[in-house]
């Protein structure tokens, strides 16, 4: 008998809002298995509910905010979901399936006001809920579309999270011993997954980070052997730039696994850059779907391009940079400077982005929110008296502008071509490196001259070829080929 393939679709909080977002999804999935599919779907909450929750664990530490406002957080989740399933068959059943999670959520908001604490373990907890109050509005939408469906928690399918809370991996070593008591299950119905979170040897919930329910569906997709794994989401796949910024942005058909994590990096909100981690030895097929037209490639994924790897996939940008510079003639003759600047400022819990230095400088970019903390740290270190820090300088408010392609950075034309455009628009750039690998290169400009930096760029490199553009260069070329209209 032979056994249909097996794909891991998952769905995130921007297509489940309102009760016709949960039918379109309902919808889609019952086609796909109407069609003989076996799938999984893993699910995020529904959309602004995550945020909702995090603001409620800060909110209740306040000793002025009472009762009233846990009050206030239950109401709005309750009428969210009620409004969502409005639709849904069954509507009554499925509230009493999701009282005892809201009732819980209450409970711990409620010990988080009266203890006036929120510790990290409690914190992931709560956040977990959300999760587990959309998976059985999702399995709801797909029974109502005419298949049968089931939701499941990651506990109980033994999704094994190991590392600190709110950032942990999944142990996939143990995830598959899990995930061998579904297996048999998939063949009769689809099961409704919750992301986000798995966990540890002690029981605990652990969050995999934001954007931690493309990472579930990778491990899972990677535990179960599956054929595919979906993204799903409103667009159909990878763009060749932001079309808030770029009019003109195009498809792209096709990327690596590098690059698209590092489009993920620079904030294109497509997919979390460790949904690819676990897939990478293995012959999983990868696309990003929309919605609208799930049986339809979309962007295919894989594990290395074929076909020009010189040429630039993608721009992205991420907003909300800041840049720091420390200077000193000093430092010439002063080793382990860079490196203990580098220390402090990791031991600040500061996370780094882009490095670049000099003989006498060293520059890197941090999130503008964390710019002042940067700041004191290395006010203190001159204090201290750390030799070669003689000046600190700080452009706030900027953008990382990432130009995205496998190759790049080992062909020097292109970085030639960045900064010649961006000199003729007059866009001032604090800071030039070479991304991981040979993936990417980015540039530092300000936040005013983001938006014209990446239309500039997106002109340079996607303009369409015509016959007898050769000469223009093989970034602009392959740039035309990459994509479709």
């Amino acid at each position: 008998m032979k056994v249909s393939p097996l794909t891991v679709v998952k769905v995130g909080g921007s297509l489940l809002e309102t009760a016709e977002d949960l039918s379109r999804v309902g919808n889609a999935v019952a086609a796909r298995r109407a069609s003989g599919e076996r799938l999984l779907v893993v699910v995020s909450a529904l959309q602004g509910v995550t945020d909702r929750l995090e603001q409620a664990c800060q909110q209740v530490l306040d000793p002025r905010s009472g009762g009233e406002l846990v009050r206030e957080v239950m109401d709005s989740l309750k009428n969210q979901h009620e409004q969502a399933m409005v639709e849904l068959a069954d509507a009554e059943t499925l509230r009493f399936r999701i009282q005892p999670v809201l009732d819980g959520v209450e409970r711990l908001l409620t010990g988080i006001r009266l203890t006036g604490e929120v510790t990290e373990r409690i914190h992931d907890l709560v956040l977990a809920h959300g999760e587990r109050l959309s998976a059985p509005l999702v399995a709801a939408a797909i029974k109502t579309a005419g298949s049968d469906a089931r939701d499941v928690t990651s506990e109980e399918v033994g999704i094994k999270a190991r590392g600190p809370f709110g950032l942990g991996s999944c142990d996939l070593e143990a995830t598959e011993e899990g995930l061998e008591s579904i297996h048999h299950e998939l063949h009769d119905r689809v099961l409704v997954l919750t992301g986000f979170y798995g966990v540890n040897r002690d029981g605990d919930i652990v969050l995999f980070g934001r954007g931690g329910t493309d990472y579930t569906a990778g491990m899972v997709a990677a535990g179960l052997d599956a054929a595919s794994l979906e993204l799903w989401k409103n667009v159909a796949g990878f763009l060749s730039a932001d079309p808030l910024a770029v009019k003109d942005a195009r498809h792209v058909e096709e990327l690596s696994y590098d690059e698209a994590c590092e489009l993920g990096y620079y904030g294109a909100r497509i997919l979390h850059p460790r949904c690819l981690d676990p897939l990478r030895e293995r012959e999983i097929s990868v696309s990003v779907r929309s919605i609208e037209a799930a049986e339809e490639m979309g962007t295919r994924l894989v594990p290395e391009r074929t076909g020009d790897l010189s040429r630039v996939a993608a721009l992205a940008v991420r907003h909300g940079v800041g840049v720091v510079r420390v200077q000193g003639a000093a430092m010439v003759n002063e080793p382990g400077v860079a490196g203990a600047i580098f220390k402090a400022v990791g031991d600040a819990g500061i996370n780094i982005d882009v490095v670049a230095t000099a003989m006498t400088s060293v520059s890197f970019t941090v999130s503008d929110e964390e710019v002042p903390l940067a700041l004191r740290t290395l006010r203190l270190m001159q204090e201290e008296g750390v030799t070669g820090m003689e000046k600190i300088d700080v452009f706030r408010d900027a953008a990382l502008v990432g130009v995205v392609g496998d190759g790049l950075s080992g062909d020097m034309g292109i970085a030639s071509r960045i900064m010649e455009r961006l000199a003729h628009e007059g866009v001032g750039v604090y800071l030039f490196s070479h991304g991981p690998g040979d993936v990417s290169l980015n540039c530092v400009v300000s936040k005013e001259d983001a938006a014209l930096a990446t239309q500039a760029l997106h002109e340079t490199f996607f303009a369409t070829v015509q016959v007898g553009d050769e000469e223009n260069g093989r970034g602009g070329e392959s740039g035309g080929r990459a994509v479709t209209d």
